[in-house]
């Protein structure tokens, strides 16, 4: 039964001047602290403030990371804590990434901080081969991977995280793409691995409230034969297959 669960903040570790990691120590007892591509959702003490929706980053026993930007009022607030303060959570909530097989080639491809699951997805399957590419605007925007393009050209190859992949494809076995960024970065990934891969793992991301399927203020359209239907991404997602989404809206 998923509900409101008070945490303890452990650390609150500053990445550069827009992202951090907040370290939490879940108190509730769960089956399971989360896995790849799930998520929870953190509440501000002492404001009216709807819950904000952050990736698992990490799961160590009953210490949850999260990679948050400091993107807007919420996650700021969020960027205040102090050790030893509680926050309100509730989770983990959403489907995951499906596991690696063994010596599956798994490229996962990411932009600013769609790089928290993957991480995440990269260091509970060991067992697969990845490659992983990541982008973003500038050099706030982008952390370890094999490959860093930014907009700027100020770290890694100028240009967008989608730039080389034709050539990628052409000279590499790729049995499943994972991805997680803005929704036009995961569209063009779609577009241009489609031909290649079918298996295309997108997680998406849209306002939330409820977190759990009730309200539908997080709606998407999917496709259902020459139709489609509307999927909430917090209880039916947040991933999908990319052939599905309907990504033109």
């Amino acid at each position: 039964m998923i509900k409101d669960m008070t945490g303890i903040v452990l650390t609150k570790q500053t990445i550069n001047q827009s992202y951090f990691i907040l370290s939490v120590k879940i108190e509730d007892k769960l089956d399971s602290y989360g896995k790849p591509g799930q998520f929870y959702e953190l509440k501000v003490n002492n404001t009216q403030r709807l819950r904000i929706p952050i990736s698992i980053y990490d799961v160590r026993d009953n210490v949850v990371d999260f990679m948050i930007k400091d993107i807007g009022a919420g996650t700021h607030e969020l960027g205040l804590y102090n050790e030893n303060e509680s926050i309100q959570l509730m989770g983990p909530l959403g489907n995951t990434f499906r596991q690696a097989t063994d010596n599956e080639n798994c490229l996962l491809i990411t932009g600013g901080v769609g790089y928290a699951p993957l991480f995440f997805f990269k260091k509970m399957n060991q067992q697969a081969n990845i490659v992983w590419f990541h982008g973003g605007r500038d050099s706030q925007e982008v952390f370890p991977a094999d490959r860093i393009y930014t907009n700027d050209g100020s770290t890694g190859i100028k240009g967008f995280v989608t730039a080389d992949l034709k050539v990628y494809f052409n000279e590499n076995k790729v049995d499943r793409i994972l991805t997680c960024g803005p929704r036009i970065m995961m569209k063009h990934i779609v577009d241009i691995a489609q031909d290649h891969v079918k298996d295309i793992e997108t997680s998406l991301e849209e306002y939330m409230a409820c977190g759990m399927g009730v309200c539908y203020g997080c709606v998407t359209k999917i496709k259902n034969g020459n139709d489609f239907v509307y999927k909430t991404v917090c209880k039916d997602g947040p991933i999908f297959q990319g052939s599905e989404v309907i990504w033109d809206e």
